[in-house]
């Protein structure tokens, strides 16, 4: 996917695209995407909504930006975060990568975000995961049968679960060299 429909996409959630974040020594998008794994004693915290619930995304988007808020997702003025995006076309395999992003003033990350396609499956069904640029607190959007909900997990670099995930894409030579590269030095620095 190139920068233009990239930034398109998400404009539709009221999220600005600055561009794609090179810093190798990040925790791998893939890593980050386990948060929904991780367990209360790993510091996770989770907000619920039922998905049958007539306001569910406008109280989904009130939760979101709480919980992103209260967690320390939003970095400067701009309210700067990093966002886990899909490089590949359809036909190929996943290219995740971390995009630097901003939030706009006018946002809809669960309604025009998730429907389209870049932060869901369709209005009120969130998938995506989110970082602070310090990388310290890890946001994910998820849906389950019945419910939607957000979860933040902070301090990913100490949850074990995170980091067994990241050691085993450093040493798995079939994962994506920039996400090897990534968990290796991730772990490096730790």
């Amino acid at each position: 996917m190139n920068d233009q429909k990239l930034s398109e996409a998400l404009a539709q959630a009221g999220i600005r695209f600055r561009g794609i974040a090179e810093t190798p020594a990040t925790l791998p998008v893939r890593a980050a995407w386990i948060a929904v794994s991780c367990g209360h004693s790993d510091g996770r915290r989770d907000i619920v909504l039922d998905a049958s619930d007539a306001d569910v995304v406008s109280n989904a988007n009130l939760s979101w930006f709480g919980l992103a808020s209260e967690s320390g997702l939003f970095g400067g003025p701009n309210r700067e975060f990093l966002l886990g995006v899909d490089l590949s076309d359809d036909e190929s395999a996943s290219i995740l990568r971390w995009a630097k992003v901003e939030l706009m003033e006018d946002w809809d990350i669960m309604g025009g975000g998730a429907a389209g396609g870049m932060l869901g499956s369709g209005v009120g069904k969130p998938e995506f995961v989110m970082m602070s640029t310090s990388g310290e607190v890890v946001l994910r959007g998820t849906t389950w049968e019945d419910a939607i909900g957000v979860l933040v997990v902070p301090m990913p670099d100490r949850v074990k679960l995170i980091r067994d995930y990241a050691e085993r894409l450093a040493s798995n030579p079939r994962s994506d060299f920039h996400e090897r590269l990534s968990a290796s030095e991730w772990l490096h620095r730790l």
